[in-house]
């Protein structure tokens, strides 16, 4: 991060009312994932916010979801909230699912501190890491279901990539909110088109062969963002409990403290800030074999 991307980025986060996505793809030179996590990073808070306005609303939708679930996975002991943000909906998720142990993941570190504080969630049987959807740092089939609300919606042209990794780390299937181009108004559907939204994901899981039932949601967080729930079932083994690893190479983790994670295979060290892992490559550190002989990290 250059001096001049970090002024920007300071002074759109002083502008009130400012769309952070569009302006960074007009004033920047970033690549279309790195717009997106700026862009999220700016607006931390913003979803907190709007929960506290709008509490019975989160409410009536995460009850929603939960019935889905509850209707088409019986029994569902492991989950993995996908894009999970400021965890207005993951602590719902938590609440309305009984013995249940969910994991949250986010490429925002800032948003999922902020959630985390905010509902104050230590000690609380959640667990979180900072991680990119196309690269989950998990074993293959390490929850039962994995779910998105809207985080698939700004990775336009990434669906097929995102949908095969939560699909990778799942063993008995999907749910996938996400806004419904075909349900959306002349208004939704021109700021879906405005925005890079994706517009085709059935499309997407038609050319995979993959199958799925669509139910149109009932309760929207916002009426001008319709959407609908994709259920995908998947039977395939489950794993008895979800095993972190490294998000290159997909191998477990050599050393796991409080402070770091360390592979042996890839020579990579990724830090722990706060109790949150942060697996993404651009933050990872190599240590190099035969530098390391005396390093105070592997003693």
């Amino acid at each position: 991060m250059n001096h001049n991307l970090i002024k920007l980025l300071n002074k759109l986060k002083s502008k009130k009312k400012t769309n952070f996505q569009l302006s960074l793809q007009k004033l920047s030179k970033l690549k279309k994932t790195q717009i997106i996590n700026f862009a999220y990073d700016l607006q931390t808070g913003s979803y907190i916010r709007d929960w506290e306005k709008k509490r019975q609303t989160y409410k009536m939708f995460n009850k929603e979801i939960v019935d889905v679930i509850n209707n088409n996975f019986k029994r569902v002991s492991s989950l993995l909230d996908c894009g999970c943000g400021e965890l207005t909906n993951t602590n719902l998720l938590k609440k309305g699912i009984k013995n249940i142990e969910v994991y949250g993941l986010d490429f925002s570190f800032n948003r999922i501190l902020a959630g985390y504080k905010y509902f104050n969630l230590k000690n609380k049987h959640f667990n979180f890491v900072c991680a990119a959807l196309k690269e989950i740092p998990f074993k293959k089939n390490s929850f039962e279901i994995s779910v998105t609300m809207h985080a698939i919606e700004p990775n336009n042209g990434d669906e097929e990539e995102i949908i095969k990794e939560l699909s990778r780390v799942s063993s008995r299937g999907l749910i996938l909110i996400e806004p419904d181009f075909k349900l959306g108004g002349v208004k939704q559907k021109k700021r879906m088109k405005k925005y890079g939204y994706t517009q085709n994901l059935e499309k997407v899981l038609f050319k995979n062969n993959i199958k799925y039932k669509k139910i149109p949601m009932k309760n929207y967080l916002s009426s001008k963002n319709k959407s609908s729930i994709y259920i995908i079932h998947l039977n395939k083994k489950v794993n008895k409990k979800p095993i972190i690893v490294e998000p290159i190479t997909k191998k477990p983790f050599s050393l796991i403290n409080s402070n770091y994670l360390y592979s042996k295979t890839s020579n990579l060290i990724y830090p722990v800030i706060e109790g949150i892992p942060i697996l993404k490559k651009e933050f990872a550190m190599l240590l190099p074999k035969n530098k390391i002989f005396k390093n105070v990290l592997l003693k």
